[in-house]
């Protein structure tokens, strides 16, 4: 697409509020990660059992909890930029005090080069949201409502959200499927399934979707053993306790309510087995594209889940609000609920400790869990939130379907 002078004044626009955000918010996690990924550079190769073998002895007591990929994209990336940061990034990274952001002269720089993948990765995703639109005028609703739109610009640049990886190869998945070349989207939706294990949950619609029993078994196959791939060379107990099987990654089958005798019936999967078969038996010409975004609502409906993975459907919903204007306000309102749950968390990095690389002060200002806590149940008011956010779910993947 040739750019505008509009669209490229938009884009510069774009470009600096998101260095802007990225270097003004500091979310804990950016130089936890850091810290772990810099071993790449080191000759660390395989991260897990190497962090549980010298737990004791490094400043950052966590396991590793993402896939190999990512340890391989991020750890790459700080190779190359740490010789335009300086020894004293090495240092800061070494540094576990909780005061080692604040007052510090080189905290901006170092925010803003290692939220600049997501950056360039971001501004990617804008641009691939044009071509899912036979109409320019569509395509350029999407793209503008992407770049300007606050919820996505925070869950990325204030919580620096590593999950756009697979974020950005989903969005390709889909634009392949979109035009009907099935099996490379079946490759790039298991590139996504390497850097998160999401993506695989959905392979038995992909199977559905294939035209010949030959692209069925392969539309699943390939997602699969890429996947498998990938983690053969990093397998070992630590591998599977920080990364496979981290609350991170079963939350989403945690939720369920007990039939007696120990035995529990999982919530999500009892839903998602109800939308297989009902695509299976009575919705046989599936739209994959629909049946990705319920897909999502059920994970997002009945799962604890973290902030970060509200950016799992950002884009989808974007396309959706644009191809379908009267679902534009359901959609608003679910963002914002959705949005508003975690910041009710009782964790302080959700909200205060955002800013805490200015002053230690912010320490003393209460984080809203406590201050709902003086007149209200924060839990149980996380419930409500939550129950509606089900509820309206349900609401929109029924206009969906």
């Amino acid at each position: 697409m040739k750019l505008t002078n509009k669209f490229k004044k938009l884009l510069l626009l774009a470009l600096a509020l998101r260095l802007l955000v990225s270097a003004l918010l500091f979310h804990p996690d950016i130089k936890t990660i850091a810290f772990q990924t810099s071993f790449l550079k080191k000759g660390i190769i395989n991260i897990y059992p190497y962090l549980a073998n010298n737990k004791q002895n490094l400043p950052f007591k966590d396991g590793f909890v993402y896939f190999p990929l990512t340890y391989f994209a991020i750890g790459g990336y700080q190779a190359v930029i740490s010789p335009l940061l300086g020894e004293d990034f090495d240092d800061w990274l070494q540094d576990a005090r909780a005061n080692s952001v604040v007052n510090n002269p080189n905290i901006f720089k170092y925010l803003i080069f290692l939220k600049l993948p997501l950056l360039f990765m971001d501004i990617f995703v804008a641009f691939l949201l044009l071509k899912f639109f036979k109409k320019k005028i569509n395509g350029e609703k999407a793209f503008t409502l992407w770049l300007f739109n606050p919820f996505t610009i925070i869950l990325i640049y204030a919580f620096s959200n590593i999950d756009l990886y697979p974020i950005l190869l989903t969005v390709i998945a889909f634009l392949n499927i979109k035009r009907k070349n099935i099996l490379l989207g079946a490759v790039f939706l298991g590139l996504a399934s390497c850097f998160k294990l999401y993506p695989l949950l959905f392979l038995p619609f992909m199977f559905l979707n294939g035209r010949t029993l030959k692209e069925k078994i392969l539309s699943v196959l390939i997602p699969v053993s890429m996947t498998i791939v990938t983690m053969i060379p990093f397998w070992s107990k630590a591998f599977i306790d920080s990364a496979l099987i981290s609350g991170l990654t079963t939350r989403i089958f945690s939720p369920g309510f007990s039939v007696g005798f120990g035995e529990s019936i999982v919530v999500g999967v009892f839903l998602l087995s109800a939308l297989f078969f009902y695509a299976l038996i009575i919705n046989k010409k599936i739209r994959l594209f629909n049946y990705w975004i319920i897909f999502l609502f059920l994970i997002f409906s009945f799962s604890h889940f973290h902030i970060s993975w509200l950016l799992w459907i950002a884009p989808f919903l974007v396309i959706k609000a644009v191809q379908k204007p009267i679902l534009l306000w359901p959609i608003f309102f679910w963002v914002v609920i959705a949005i508003s749950i975690p910041l009710f968390y009782s964790d302080r990095a959700m909200t205060i400790s955002l800013f805490r690389i200015y002053t230690t002060w912010f320490d003393l200002l209460p984080t809203p869990f406590v201050v709902l806590q003086k007149i209200y149940d924060p839990y149980n008011f996380q419930s409500l939130l939550h129950s509606s956010l089900a509820g309206l779910s349900v609401m929109i993947s029924y206009k969906l379907i």
